[in-house]
């Protein structure tokens, strides 16, 4: 089984599970019509589990058959951590203005680098590729913008209205990259410019043809020393 299958599958049943258990345990809480702390957390925490679970999934899917894969593994990571700090905080009761303040800049630069995974999945030909880098000026800034709001307790109407522009930006941008993709599927190399999936079924193939033809490598020459060996 390969890491991609054994990642992808744990993840789907988290996600359908977190999401079926949080419809249920809603019914049941709806219908008592009795909520309490237990009863929140519980709640909180199935849709931590959804939320990361499509988190885990987004960046599963970024992922190529080759290459660093930064933004999949840091995205992975943080989705990991953030998922432990609020868990952790919420069924402990963590009373520290530091312990959440951390855990929400921690979760605005898991988000920046998730978004820009599903960014990364479409791919652009050489003359576009600097939108991808500026693209990814954009998102951290804004995380790094909203890191600062939280930790510093920033309270200023022009920054709120700053942040609202830079989100709109980070929103066009989003937009835009998905479009240059599909401009650049009309470039003269489109093998280069295959999407995560197609890449990774690519090499599968590849792979498979390479032993194929190490098997059919090994079947002639097993039929040429039977030939070589028959009596005349």
């Amino acid at each position: 089984m390969s890491d991609r299958s054994r990642l992808k599958r744990p993840l789907l049943y988290l996600l359908i599970g977190s999401v079926c258990l949080s419809a249920l345990l809603g019914i049941v809480l709806v219908l008592r019509g009795n909520w309490g702390w237990l009863e929140v957390r519980v709640i909180l925490t199935t849709v931590i589990f959804a939320v990361a679970s499509v988190c885990g999934l987004a960046c599963d899917l970024s992922r190529t058959p080759s290459g660093l894969n930064l933004f999949p593994k840091a995205g992975l990571a943080l989705t990991a951590i953030t998922t432990g700090l609020l868990l952790f905080g919420i069924w402990v009761e963590v009373d520290s203005e530091a312990y959440w303040k951390t855990t929400t800049v921690l979760i605005s630069f898991g988000v920046a680098t998730v978004h820009l995974s599903l960014l990364s999945i479409a791919k652009l030909a050489g003359r576009f590729r600097w939108v991808s880098f500026v693209a990814t000026q954009i998102i951290y800034g804004l995380a790094i913008l909203v890191a600062a709001i939280i930790l510093f307790e920033i309270h200023s109407e022009l920054l709120w209205r700053f942040l609202a522009a830079h989100s709109i930006v980070v929103a066009a941008v989003s937009i835009v990259i998905p479009i240059l993709h599909r401009i650049s599927k009309t470039d003269s190399n489109p093998e280069a410019l295959l999407m995560p999936v197609e890449a990774r079924n690519v090499a599968a193939i590849d792979q498979q043809i390479a032993q194929l033809e190490e098997r059919l490598a090994q079947l002639r020459t097993l039929r040429e020393q039977l030939v070589a060996g028959t009596p005349r």
